[in-house]
């Protein structure tokens, strides 16, 4: 992704951006004006993305009669965290869900949010929890809830934390480091685009271990799926047994020739069984 899309339902973009970036200025302003044209509600978390806020300057426009209205509210990362309490996916669940919950019950078409979270992501203990939790709001998104969310991350951390947040989003604005393959909810699908090798085929296992699947099976999209080897058909193999135990099959649609004689040459259907579909 280069520029921000027209604004849609269920949008979910990480964009990626470094020192006194006007672009990422920009990119925020005009994220939020497609859902002020949506007429949606407006919630910006994090410094940074505070200081994009500027009342006199367009596609925004005046963000002092936004908030006066209600239809815009920010918050700095330490209240966020005062809001949501413990950081753990299902506070960041509960307290979102309700946000949207409540615009839309206020009548607006549901809630958009920038917020710069690459802070989370520095700390080891709390960024496996972090992308849990973006994958699960994936979800909770393309689910049709009513919330779209840019999620911001500056580029000078580490680059561990950076590859595994840009991994768990649909749209990713990166230029100078994007991500190898991307996990996301497609409708009731997870996809998995890009390429996969032994070198993401950890980063992959802990996405899939991590993904809200419900429902009587699991269908993994690999369609635009380019290149997998064999670590990384493995971890496919394990996240379906680790399937199997929780009685939810796995259909697989879209699988290459490559990775359907990979799976027969290496016995893992013996590992779990697992439905090849087109």
């Amino acid at each position: 992704m280069t520029d921000v899309p027209a604004a849609a339902s269920a949008d979910h973009l990480c964009w990626v951006y470094g020192e006194d970036d006007d672009a990422f200025d920009a990119a925020v302003r005009e994220f939020l004006a497609g859902g002020v044209a949506r007429g949606e509600r407006l919630l910006c978390v994090g410094e940074r993305v505070i200081e994009s806020l500027d009342g006199g300057i367009a596609p925004l426009g005046d963000t002092d009669a936004l908030i006066a209205d209600g239809a815009l509210s920010t918050l700095t990362l330490a209240e966020a965290y005062e809001a949501t309490g413990t950081f753990t996916p299902e506070a960041q669940f509960a307290f979102y869900d309700e946000a949207t919950r409540t615009a839309i019950a206020d009548g607006y078409r549901g809630l958009r949010v920038v917020a710069d979270v690459g802070g989370l992501a520095v700390d080891p203990g709390t960024r496996d929890v972090l992308i849990r939790w973006e994958h699960l709001a994936d979800e909770y998104m393309a689910q049709g809830s009513g919330m779209s969310a840019m999620c911001t991350y500056h580029r000078g951390i580490p680059q561990a934390a950076l590859a595994a947040a840009t991994s768990v989003h649909p749209l990713v604005h990166a230029p100078e480091a994007p991500p190898p393959f991307q996990v996301f909810f497609d409708d009731d699908r997870v996809a998995l685009v890009g390429s996969v090798d032994t070198f993401g085929a950890d980063r992959l296992a802990r996405v899939l271990a991590s993904s809200p699947v419900s429902g009587d099976r699991a269908v993994l999209d690999l369609g635009r799926l380019e290149f997998v080897d064999v670590a990384g058909s493995r971890v496919i193999a394990h996240w379906a047994q680790d399937l199997d135990r929780r009685s939810l099959p796995l259909e697989v649609r879209g699988a290459s020739p490559l990775l359907r004689r990979m799976w027969q040459v290496l016995g893992l259907g013996d590992v779990a069984a697992v439905r090849f579909a087109a």
